[in-house]
Parts: C-alpha cells; structure tokens; sequence
C-alpha cells in the first residue's frame, strides 16, 4: 500500500466519504468510525509516560513518510539508537520530531557490548540530539547489553545522572537479547536505577520470563519487548506462508496479551504494516491465534536458534555462536542485509567461525535441540561475508 492509498483508506475510515464518492451521512460517519481500528496505549511503569502499544522500530530503517503515517495513524513511541545505520535511522527520524515532538515518546541510546566509558556516552548523546533534532529524549536506553558486564557497567549510572541533571535525558533504561537473558534482566532490576528494560520475547523461549517482568511491574519498572517472530522463519513452510497476516496479528496479540508488556516494537516497513498493526491491536488473543503460534512452534521447534549460548561453552575456538546467528538470521528473514553485513564486518576474526567446517562440532553435542550449529554458523558466515 503506498501513501495515497493509506491516506484515502483512512479518509473513509473516518467517515468522510461513501462508497459511491459522495458525502457520508452522520450515521455513516459514525458507523465508520465505530469500526475503525485505533491505536490504544498503556502506561510505561513509574515513568508515568502513555506509549503506543506498537512501538516504531529503526534497525534497519530509513523512510520518513512511513513514520509519518504511523504518526498520524497514532504510534507515538519511537525506538532508535546512535549505531543505528551510523546514525542515519535518528536522522530520518528528524522530519517526524519537527513536525510532532510534543506528541512523541523518543527513546534512544548507544550499543553498549564493548562497555562506553562516561565521557562517550555523554558524547554520543549529543551528537543523537542533532540527529533528531531534539533538546532531549524521553528515555536513555544503551543497546546489545548481552553480558553481566554490560549490564552493571558503572559508567552508565554516572553518565546518565549528567544527562539527567542537564535535561537532555528523562529516563533510564537497558536493552538486552541475551542468551542468558534471565539472569542479566533479574540484575537488571536489582540494580534499581532502570525505569525501563527492553528484551526479546517470543512465544517459543524462556518460560519464566513472565515471572520477570512481574517483579519488573512490582517495582514500576516498564516492560518493552521485540523479536516477538521467533525468527521469521514461516517463508519456510507452505502453511504458514498461507497463514501470512493471520501470524503477524497472533505474534503481536501474543505478547501485547501479557498485562506486564507496555509496548511491542515493530519493524513496520511500509504503510500496510502501519495498518495491520492498528487491526492487530484491536483484538485481544484468541484461540485461533493460538493454534497458528503452535502451528509455527512444531514447524521449527527443532531448528530455530534460541541464542541461548549453550554451545558455545563448548567451542573450542570462542566463536561468538549467538552473535553471527543472529546477524544471519537478520540477512536471511529479516531484510536487514547490508546492516547484518556491516555488523559482522566489525567482528574480530577470533569471534567467527572460520574453523568450523575443520572442527569436530563438540557445539553440536551441546545443544539442548539438536540444532545442526555447524552448518548453520558456515552458512551464516558465507551470507554475511559476501561482497
């Protein structure tokens, strides 16, 4: 669906005209209103703040007039990040923040797997204030904090206080999607100074993840989740294919049926994806949804990749297992090729498999599904090294 059609589908939706182009009645206004989708919110923890339940997602992404429409079609929370495309995603972001920064809940922040010292943070904090366009940002959130010692990196804390104390930084936050991801949002809350966590959440992994976020809830922390796909894998299998619409609606009510979940971020790539998750969110969870998640549950139940980081305790070389599955996965069902390229670009050669077709696979032994990890990283790795 491209811009014109969007706009002149939501003009009907909201009741200006009728299907035979003429005005609509008072009672055909209200009747068209009365089924139109709308965007609903809940309140994101002690920050007090009101979010979209569909959060706009920028890896990946570069197109303004798409963020515009979900603007106006009422996404109001936005989630980007200094790395992001070298800062290319906040910049096409700008466009959005001139025209509606009152009305929008801007979240952003730096990767943080290499652990920033203060001073880079304080930095790149500015520079992603020029980017946006903006004097400052709802929620201050550093990315990829995938070990325990990103996550309790003292620097974050410290600089954030600064940020704080200026107004350039509303609240705090930490994003993970790590294979021990349990543990590390435990001491993520533990920790006390996080307003918010983002983590990954899906229906296929971590079953005590809801107790998490609970306690996350109990402590007014705010919950916002992503990679609710379970790895996009459903081009994979005919049926699935089929089911298309249907298990993109299922996934978000899936986790937008949890109370403790505020926010969903999506990738919403153009304007249908705008408008299917206003449907998506018009509904709650239901037994059909139901049966089409588990219908994707036993089509790769064996061979989708949680990132658990179990076999790679037992790589012999230290292979970042977790890391360049997850960049393949980006390559090969997420659409995300260049950035997964340029990612896998920045690993030390150490950290990639380039042993493996050699190696005996002890990886393979470990793993608690029998995923055949070998041929998977040999993939991975020749997709993402491609010229």
């Amino acid at each position: 669906m491209d811009r014109r059609k969007f706009l002149g589908k939501s003009l009907f939706a909201a009741g200006g005209l009728t299907l035979a182009g003429g005005k609509a009645s008072a009672d055909e206004k209200t009747a068209a209103a009365e089924s139109k989708p709308v965007m609903k919110y809940r309140t994101l923890g002690k920050t007090g703040l009101e979010v979209s339940e569909v959060c706009f997602g920028t890896y990946g992404w570069q197109n303004t007039q798409v963020l515009e429409m979900a603007v106006e079609a009422g996404v109001n929370f936005i989630s980007t990040c200094a790395d992001y495309q070298n800062g290319a995603a906040e910049r096409a972001i700008a466009p959005a923040v001139a025209k509606h920064r009152d009305r929008l809940v801007l979240l952003s922040g730096i990767d943080c797997m290499n652990d920033p010292g203060e001073q880079e943070m304080l930095e790149k904090l500015d520079k992603s204030l020029e980017n946006l366009g903006t004097d400052h940002l709802d929620l201050y959130v550093p990315h990829q904090a995938d070990t325990m010692e990103n996550i309790t990196n003292p620097a974050i804390p410290k600089a954030f206080e600064k940020m704080k104390s200026s107004g350039k930084a509303r609240f705090l936050g930490i994003s993970t999607h790590s294979g021990q991801l349990e543990p590390m949002l435990n001491r993520a809350i533990e920790l006390g100074y996080f307003d918010i966590i983002l983590c990954k959440y899906n229906f296929m992994e971590y079953k005590t993840q809801m107790k998490i976020f609970e306690r996350a809830a109990r402590n007014g922390i705010g919950v916002v989740v992503f990679k609710i796909r379970a790895g996009a894998r459903e081009s994979e299998v005919k049926k699935l294919q089929q089911q298309g619409l249907e298990l993109f609606y299922a996934r978000l009510r899936w986790a937008l049926s949890n109370p403790h979940v505020t926010s969903v971020c999506a990738h919403l790539s153009n304007f249908t994806a705008v408008e299917n998750s206003l449907e998506a969110v018009s509904r709650k969870f239901s037994l059909n949804d139901s049966r089409i998640l588990e219908d994707y549950r036993r089509a790769f139940d064996s061979s989708y990749c949680r990132s658990c980081g179990i076999c790679a305790e037992r790589c012999p070389r230290g292979v970042d297992v977790a890391s360049v599955m997850r960049y393949g996965m980006y390559f090969k069902y997420y659409g995300f090729e260049k950035e997964a390229m340029a990612r896998y670009a920045e690993f030390p050669a150490s950290a990639r498999p380039l042993a493996c077709g050699n190696c005996d696979a002890p990886c393979e032994k470990r793993c608690p599904h029998g995923l055949p990890t070998r041929s998977n990283l040999l993939e991975a790795s020749r997709l993402l090294a491609l010229a």
